[in-house]
This record gives structure tokens, C-alpha cells and sequence, in this order.
């Protein structure tokens, strides 16, 4: 039998290379002579990097930028034989670069993802798909923006420093983008996001997403107010799906000439996903949670649409998944917990859990059992 094994990450446990290897690690046990082929996902979160690299046969590189508080961090970008270069806003702003009690989405900015941005602009690279999931900034962007060049004044024609966060927009009085990179004007941007919240409102940024990031209620109205006051200087209601993406980094790459793609479609054709199902009899995803919200343009659902497509049948095998969740596009949904115990017995045992997975699947598809 051929096998395709395209998972996403675990969110905070295994990166999408390691689950794909525990799950064909247990399918060899029990068939080791099937066809497998590994190919980690990501959707614009945490993995994309190393996921585009590895599905792309491009090289990852390494960059010190400033971290979601301004400290300096290591982040990776993946340039592809293409001379695209793939970048991961989580890699420099993400909210796995925070403890808990670190997150602060007033302070936290994105101004290392526009440090990497205009380096790579600097040796030449005018193709970029940039994933924006996994952030831990609700900043709109401003962070970004100031990087790649633009000014920001206060009421007073005061420069407002450089990796401003959050907190910030608000006293925003003006916008300059006379300095902005001037090879921006002919680069391509490919946003890599399955989030379609606008900037403000019920379903914007700060409403929706930080209370995830660390603020409180109170600190999730500054936000939207500053926000609303951000598209208000750009003289754009940031109704646009999407916009809200990253804690508004998605209005913002949109302003720079960016246009957002379905994150999940982009790392799927870039591991040329639709020739490796030629002859394979089952694709194997998953997640760390599977809920409802799966369903709606998320990695796994989009694996099974695709696969579907060319009549091979996809089974999820997850972390956890919500109680009564169905789906038709999946032939079959499994959690791969071994039984009733704590959140960190389950992260623990993830690995040999998942060669589980792998050896029940095989067995019972194959007849073994």
C-alpha cells in the first residue's frame, strides 16, 4: 500500500515533521514493506518554515531580529530553489516565544518581522509567502511597519519609537510611507492565513484574539480603540476579511501590496501534495485539536478536500477531538489519547501514542488484526 502522511503540528508539543515520523515510524512495524511518504503541513502558523523547506527542497536560514518584547531572538526563514522566501511572523513574534505571564499584547510587537522582511529585501528577494498565524502581538502591524521604514508621529510631530507595540496606536496621529523599502514597489506577498476576522468589531482582532495574547477586558477595548484609530489613519474601515489576522498584520501586509491566500492551499502546492496521491490508497492528517472549527479551511479539512478530488480517502488522527464532531470528508477520526489522565501525561506520551496510531491503522486497514 501507499501511504501519504501530511500532517499539521501539535499545537505546543511536535512539530508537523515529528508527528509525520512517529505515525510512519508505526505503520513500518507492522508493514514494512509499504510505500510511505512523509510530507509535514503547516497553514501559516507554527511550522511553516520548516514545513515549506522540507516540502519545497529549500534551504532554511537564520536571522537575530527583535522578539515579541524587543529582546533579541533567532529566527528562521526558508529561500526556496524558486527564490521564494518563506517567513514565519511566529518565528519572531510568536506567542511560543512568551511564557505566560510574559504575554502582553500592549506591548508586544512585530517589529522583528520587518527586521527579517527588509534584510531579505536588502539581498534581493522580491518573492515572499509570509504565514501570520501563531502571533502574539495585536499591534496592526505598526511594529512591522516602522522596520520596513514608515513613521509614525504623536499629537506633538514626535516620532514614535521604533517597535512600538499595541499600546502604542492609539497615540498614532499620523502615518508617513515615504521611507518605506523602496523594493516593496515591485515585491510579491502571499499572505499564508485561514483567518477571515476583519481589524475591529465582534469578530475583529482585539475582540477575538486577545484575550488569547494576555489582555484583559479593559485592555481589549484600548486595543480596539486603538486599532480603529490605526484604520482610520490609513483611511480604510479595515472591514476586509482577513485583516484581522495576526493581530491585525493582515490589514497592514494588505496596505504593502499583499494578498492573502489560504494558508493550508499554499504548503500544500508547495509540496506538490496533488502529484505524491498519485497511486496512494490513504492519506493520514491531523492536529492537536480537532473542533468544529477544523472543518472551515483548516490544513486537515483541506488535505481530505484535496485527496477527495482524486478518490483517496483521508483519515485524521488528532490529539483530541471534540465530542460529536463529524465530518464526511474524513474516512475515519481518531484520537490517538491513550486513556483518561492529565494535559501533561498526554504531551508526554504523544510520541509513542502516535507510533500507536501508526501500528493500529496499518494492522487494521492491512487485515492484521
Amino acid at each position: 500500500m501507499k501511504w501519504i502522511i501530511a500532517p499539521d503540528s501539535y499545537k505546543n508539543c511536535l512539530r508537523s515533521p515529528q508527528v509525520a515520523a512517529c505515525l510512519a515510524a508505526g505503520i513500518r512495524e507492522i508493514s514494512p514493506g509499504d510505500t510511505i511518504i512523509e510530507l509535514p503541513l503547516a497553514d501559516g502558523g507554527e511550522g511553516t518554515v520548516e514545513a515549506a523547506a522540507r516540502a519545497a527542497a529549500g534551504r532554511l536560514e537564520e536571522q537575530t531580529v527583535s522578539g515579541p518584547l524587543g529582546q533579541p531572538v533567532t529566527a528562521r526563514h526558508a529561500l526556496l530553489p524558486s527564490g521564494c522566501a518563506v517567513v514565519e511572523l511566529a518565528e519572531a513574534a510568536g506567542l511560543e516565544r512568551l511564557s505566560e505571564s510574559e504575554r502582553n499584547p500592549l506591548r508586544t510587537t512585530t517589529a522583528g518581522v520587518g527586521e527579517e522582511l527588509r534584510a531579505l529585501l536588502d539581498a534581493g528577494v522580491r518573492d515572499f509567502v509570509i504565514g501570520i498565524g501563531g502571533s502574539a502581538t495585536v499591534d496592526g502591524g505598526i511594529g512591522l511597519f516602522q522596520a520596513l521604514g514608515g513613521v509614525c508621529r504623536d499629537a506633538t510631530g514626535k516620532i514614535i519609537p521604533a517597535g512600538a507595540g499595541g499600546g502604542a496606536l492609539g497615540h498614532v496621529f499620523s502615518i508617513d510611507i515615504s521611507g518605506l523599502h523602496p523594493a516593496l514597489a515591485t515585491a510579491k506577498i502571499r499572505i499564508a492565513s485561514d483567518v477571515t476576522n476583519p481589524l475591529t468589531g465582534p469578530r475583529g482582532a482585539a475582540r477575538v484574539f486577545a484575550p488569547q495574547k494576555g489582555a484583559d477586558s479593559a485592555e481589549v477595548e484600548q486595543l480596539e480603540r486603538g486599532l480603529e484609530h490605526w484604520a482610520e489613519l490609513w483611511n480604510d474601515p479595515g472591514e476586509t476579511p482577513g485583516d484581522g489576522a495576526a493581530g491585525g498584520v493582515g490589514f497592514l501586509l494588505r496596505h504593502l501590496g499583499g494578498r492573502m491566500e489560504s494558508g493550508a492551499g499554499l504548503l500544500l502546492d508547495l509540496a506538490q501534495f496533488d502529484r505524491h496521491l498519485a497511486g496512494a490508497d490513504w492519506v493520514v492528517t491531523g492536529e492537536g485539536r480537532t473542533d468544529f472549527q477544523s472543518l472551515d479551511g483548516k490544513l486537515c479539512a483541506v488535505v481530505a478536500a484535496r485527496a477527495a478530488e482524486r478518490n483517496v480517502r483521508t483519515i485524521l488522527c488528532s490529539g483530541s477531538i471534540e465530542p460529536d464532531f463529524r465530518a464526511v470528508c474524513f474516512a475515519g477520526c481518531f484520537s490517538i489519547a491513550s486513556g483518561p489522565g492529565t494535559l501533561a501525561q498526554a504531551l508526554e506520551q504523544t510520541p509513542e501514542n502516535l507510533r500507536r496510531m501508526g501500528r493500529s491503522l496499518a494492522g487494521i486497514l492491512k487485515g492484521h488484526l
